[in-house]
């Protein structure tokens, strides 16, 4: 009998609680939820550290200009990130602005890959990503549907289980893949996520398994039918890879204009804290705490935006990047497989 086959879904395949609500979090919270909630950790924090602390922000404004040359800090840490964006952005996107030989290099290389694609499915390609990637996965279910019933009336047992189990758990796992994919544009990282969840690493695994330890039994159109949904699964591999490269650069450059548009406010109120803010701002106290307790921890945490959007698109970012770092059958991260595989040595 072949190994247990991973859960669908890419968390229910993760043992840890933990370590499935960090995944969620770094992947599929919205960036600027993610980017409000540091914010709101970060002006906490400076409010409950004001309030603790023996000295006061007004006090320092006053005695050593603190307050004013941190301000003055953050300028040039406002442009560094801002700087830094902009640089990684032009260097990711320097591909867009090749010479016309390298751009036809590009379409030539995608449109053989989609002409490969074709022949097996029977006709065009549907030129969008999440519809692109249903109708590999629509493709790879229907080769394992035929090569179930291929074996349904063999007498060899062990084979017929074992590609019944493989077909089962694909076709499974297909149908939730191609539901999440349906109507989502591209951009959101729903495609993304669904595409994650598709466990062709362990099919593809399976799928070699089956054709070396039955090599004997299995007829000339059964072993057709493992060439062919191994063919499939192996254009899933770059196609997912491709549409991961395009969503990288659409959020470099959604991060690098959000930067410029939270940057701009972010350089002003620190220029303006740093140049003009004194003890006399502000009288009075709130809540308990000192206005200006209030004023200086909202204006740092405004001119920590554009490092806080940095960091929440980072999270994701690299964090996408470590769950793909392979490509084919290998399984680098215990999370991917529901146990361990039957090797014998």
């Amino acid at each position: 009998m072949g190994d247990s086959a991973p859960d669908d879904r890419m968390y229910e395949r993760i043992d840890s609680h933990h370590d499935r609500l960090r995944l969620k979090f770094l992947l599929n919270l919205n960036r600027h939820v993610l980017t409000a909630g540091l914010a709101l950790g970060l002006f906490s924090a400076i409010v409950g550290m004001s309030s603790l602390s023996e000295g006061s922000l007004r006090g320092m404004m006053g005695s050593n200009g603190l307050v004013q040359s941190t301000f003055q800090t953050m300028l040039l840490s406002i442009t560094t990130a801002v700087t830094l964006v902009v640089t990684i952005s032009q260097l990711v996107l320097a591909q867009e602005l090749g010479p016309l030989g390298d751009q036809r290099e590009r379409m030539d290389g995608e449109l053989s890959f989609r002409e490969d694609v074709e022949e097996l499915l029977g006709t065009a390609s549907p030129p969008e990503p999440n519809t692109f990637l249903r109708v590999l996965i629509d493709l790879s279910s229907d080769k394992a549907e035929r090569l179930r019933d291929s074996v349904a009336s063999i007498d060899d047992n062990e084979l017929r289980e074992d590609v019944q189990q493989f077909s089962d758990n694909l076709v499974t796992n297909a149908e939730l893949v191609n539901e999440q994919l349906r109507d989502v544009q591209f951009g959101n990282f729903a495609i993304m996520q669904a595409s994650l969840d598709y466990n062709y690493s362990w099919h593809m695994y399976e799928l070699r398994r089956i054709r070396k330890e039955h090599a004997d039994a299995l007829t000339d159109e059964q072993r057709k039918l493992l060439d062919e949904l191994n063919a499939v699964l192996q254009f899933f591999a770059p196609a997912r890879e491709h549409i991961k490269s395009l969503h990288f650069e659409a959020d470099l450059v959604n991060l690098s204009r959000q930067i410029l548009y939270i940057g701009l406010p972010a350089l002003a109120i620190a220029a303006g804290m740093g140049f003009f803010a004194d003890t006399g701002m502000v009288p009075g106290a709130t809540l308990g705490i000192d206005n200006v307790t209030w004023v200086v921890s909202g204006a740092f945490t405004i001119t920590a935006l554009p490092l806080l959007l940095l960091a929440a698109y980072i999270f994701r970012l690299t964090t996408l990047a470590k769950r793909t770092l392979s490509i084919g059958p290998s399984i680098l991260h215990p999370s991917e497989n529901a146990g361990e595989t039957d090797w014998e040595e």
